[in-house]
């Protein structure tokens, strides 16, 4: 095992015991008021400005995705129909960690000339209070600076040039420079105009997305029983067990038809806060109960769906080694080859909701480190430029540079959460 698998093992093993620490401590309150949690969750917010809907939309574009179309079928491959099992398990022991840092992320957010800033490096320096604090705050902003163009960009552009060459048949650099213009123009518009995008983009593109795996699932309902069976009778294999929990921390993109992995819903991370700190609201609970929302619509639906399509096409003979040719073939062969092409511009438009989202992110921690506009200038040249160069890199260094940033932002930031704990407990108290 090399250094970068033994990382992300270390830190599947910090999220999921964080996970299970921040359920017991706040008595698993989502658990016990299924009812309750969703009625505050969705709560009209009676202020004007950014809805927390509408940054709970910015969120998921973050996570939502390329990783949970054919990231799932790399959990399936590890691990076989027992994975998803994992899915689920991890899912749901971890998505407590969102809730706990966009609590936090909204309770020390401050005002900004565009709205609000927020995120982890504002609760570990002000919620801290200390040397220490101010430290991993920056440590944390300069992972998520450098994460940005790995994992926020160049993976994404990557997964999407992909797609575009293989199902239209598009020139990879020619797109990129086409996608990396339209971010350039949703992006300069700051986090108003990246917020009303994806408050469109997303909802259509889901939804969309989410009627082609119902269609397919109703077509063959007869199988379904047999494969729920198998995932279940699978689930507690050791091959499984492993295939899905790393397939659920981490997201799938590819080269050449081998998957890469990173975290798939950030939980943990402290990316989130960053969006969910923009929201119109008073209660920073309320705000942190849509992270619940946020990790069931990205795993617990998305997933699932897109694994059941998976083990159908298993259950027919259909096998491909790779997670994208996978996931087409699977959708091609139940429904027509114009299936293959809607899936692909999914893809597509994903993965462009994913870097506009990162762009934000990065621009955010840049903003922590330096107040100077002339950086922040650079920083979106750069970026634009690396939409271009990410369809014609090489993988391999950029998916370990995206594993190490990711996890040197985890690994600052659960540390915080522990040490805030009891501030989430008391905000968690004014709801329930």
């Amino acid at each position: 095992m090399d250094l970068f698998s033994c990382v992300e093992l270390f830190l599947s093993a910090l999220i999921l015991c964080g996970g299970g620490f921040f359920t017991f401590y706040l008595k698993g309150f989502f658990f016990l008021h299924p009812v309750k949690t969703a009625r505050e969750m969705f709560k009209k917010s009676e202020k004007n400005g950014i809805s927390p809907l509408r940054a709970l939309s910015a969120s998921l574009s973050g996570t939502l995705g390329v990783g949970n179309i054919v990231g799932v079928a790399v959990a399936l491959i590890l691990g076989g129909a027992g994975a998803l099992f994992w899915v689920w398990a991890s899912a749901l022991i971890s998505m407590v960690l969102k809730y706990c840092e966009i609590t936090l992320g909204v309770k020390y957010r401050k005002k900004s000339g565009t709205g609000f800033a927020g995120g982890p490096m504002h609760y570990m320096s002000e919620g801290l209070r200390s040397r220490a604090g101010t430290f991993f705050a920056f440590v944390f902003c300069t992972a998520g600076v450098i994460s940005s163009f790995a994992l926020g960009n160049i993976v994404q552009v990557s997964a999407a040039s992909d797609a575009a060459s293989i199902i239209f048949g598009a020139d990879k650099i020619v797109f990129a420079a086409v996608l990396s213009g339209t971010v350039g123009l949703v992006a300069l518009g700051g986090f108003e105009r990246i917020s009303r995008v994806t408050s469109i983009l997303l909802p259509l593109m889901s939804g969309v997305y989410l009627v082609l795996c119902a269609a397919i699932i109703l077509r063959e309902i007869s199988i379904i029983p047999k494969i729920t069976a198998s995932v279940f009778e699978g689930a507690f294999s050791a091959n499984s067990a492993v295939g899905g929990v790393l397939g659920f921390l981490l997201s799938g993109a590819f080269s050449q038809g081998v998957a890469k992995g990173t975290f798939s819903h950030e939980s943990g991370s402290g990316t989130s806060p960053m969006a969910h700190a923009n929201a119109q609201t008073d209660s920073p609970a309320r705000q942190g109960l849509l992270g619940l929302f946020e990790v069931f619509a990205d795993t617990i639906i998305m997933c699932t769906l897109s694994a059941y399509v998976i083990l159908i096409a298993w259950e027919k003979g259909i096998c491909e080694e790779g997670g994208m040719a996978l996931v087409l073939r699977a959708f091609g062969t139940e429904l027509g080859t114009w299936a293959e092409y809607v899936v692909g511009a999914a893809i597509v438009l994903f993965a462009f909701s994913t870097v506009i989202c990162w762009a934000f992110y990065g621009k955010t921690c840049l903003a922590y480190i330096t107040s100077s506009k002339k950086a922040e200038r650079i920083y979106i040249l750069l970026y634009l430029a690396f939409c271009i160069f990410g369809a014609a890199l090489s993988q391999d260094i950029v998916w370990k540079t995206a594993d190490a940033a990711v996890a040197l932002m985890t690994a600052t930031n659960m540390p915080a959460l522990f040490l805030l704990r009891r501030e989430i407990k008391e905000e968690t108290k004014t709801l329930f």
